[in-house]
């Protein structure tokens, strides 16, 4: 009976053996990183822009705890304007991701001829160039500040985020502190009329800044394959919700 009871202990520490190296060998999701990447690499040529219009706070939250995200870390930063202002195409792009989720609220993402991808969130409304699929150049109007998804009740802000081309295999926690990048970003003194896509600097009174357009529920944060971006088929003047 004791060589029986040696014998079945050895298979079961053999049994517990595998199944634990099985377990440490098993794939891992891209977007469960503990820790950021603590790296900024470059994002290539090409005009690049401060992305909230005028004067703005930054506050570099990168990396702070966040329960609600992926890693539970801040991915990007928070730049906070007053509710309305204009939240410009950071480079020449093309728009994807257009609509709301729970965390992000209004959103969208760029991605841009070198395959950097670029997360704007919170926005309080859309202009004429938020279309998925649209090819925008940098200071083109995308937006306006706002606190929208998981913001309400907090100040106006735009969050931002930088997904460098380097990274993306990483899926959403491929994103690094967009703090270095936006100190050498230019600030725009002026937005052209073409520019605006719908937003005009001098409002009728009672009358919203900017167009919403319809927006979708699109939760997965990759960029779309070539080709496969479509425009939205309707748009509403409705204003956005909470």
């Amino acid at each position: 009976m004791r060589a029986l009871g040696a014998s079945f202990g050895v298979l079961l520490a053999l049994a517990l053996s595998t199944a634990l190296g099985a377990w440490a060998a098993r794939p891992r999701s891209p977007s469960t990183l503990a820790v950021p990447p603590l790296v900024t690499p470059p994002l290539g040529p090409g005009p690049r822009v401060f992305p909230v219009y005028g004067g703005s706070t930054v506050a570099d939250t990168f990396g702070a705890a966040r329960g609600d995200v992926a890693g539970d870390w801040h991915h990007g930063v928070d730049l906070f304007a007053p509710p309305g202002t204009p939240v410009l195409a950071c480079a020449d792009a093309t728009v994807f991701s257009v609509g709301w989720n729970r965390v992000g609220g209004w959103r969208l993402w760029l991605v841009d001829r070198q395959g950097n991808e670029f997360y704007y969130a919170h926005l309080a409304g859309y202009s004429a160039f938020a279309v998925d699929g649209a090819v925008v150049h940098a200071g083109d109007v995308l937006g306006l500040v706002g606190a929208s998804g998981d913001a309400e009740g907090t100040p106006s802000h735009l969050h931002f985020e930088v997904h460098p081309a380097s990274l993306v295999a990483l899926g959403y926690d491929g994103a690094v502190d967009p703090t270095g990048y936006l100190r050498s970003w230019r600030r725009l003194r002026s937005i052209p009329p073409r520019a605006r896509g719908g937003w005009d600097p001098r409002p009728a009174a009672g009358e919203p800044p900017a167009v919403l357009l319809e927006a979708q529920d699109i939760s997965t944060a990759a960029a779309p394959a070539s080709g496969s971006a479509r425009p939205l088929s309707r748009r509403s003047r409705s204003r956005p919700g909470t």
